[in-house]
């Protein structure tokens, strides 16, 4: 009983805080939060977005006797276009082509006739 009476009396007790201490309120805790999402958002969400929409375009504009280059590395002339996928002309003299899916270019470098060491690279920001 004594066990019982001791219980109930540590149930009713509030916490104790000491003077002059206020609990925060509910907005006081979500304003850092809420800047928490925000600096995330504009440090790592839109830049992301904002490249792959650089991408997307560079890979629409992608055209006949268009100097590219792959991810994997490989330089060479476009020959022909379809939606889905490019074939590059890699070897004049031989007369080699790649077939490649669109997605694996990784840069245009220049036009044919051009110079493909100028700096007229469309080149998706990292």
């Amino acid at each position: 009983m004594i066990m019982y009476q001791a219980l109930v009396l540590a149930q009713d007790e509030k916490p104790v805080t000491e003077p002059g201490t206020q609990q925060p309120c509910t907005w006081q805790m979500i304003v850092p939060l809420v800047l928490i999402v925000a600096v995330f958002y504009f440090l790592m969400i839109r830049p992301q977005r904002k490249r792959e929409q650089e991408r997307k375009k560079m890979l629409a504009d992608v055209k006949k006797h268009d100097h590219v280059i792959t991810i994997g590395g490989v330089h060479g002339v476009v020959y022909s276009v379809t939606e889905t996928e490019v074939v590059l002309k890699v070897d004049e003299k031989n007369d080699v082509r790649l077939r490649v899916a669109r997605s694996a270019i990784n840069a245009i470098v220049g036009r044919e006739g051009e110079d493909a060491g100028e700096t007229n690279m469309k080149l998706p920001t990292p």
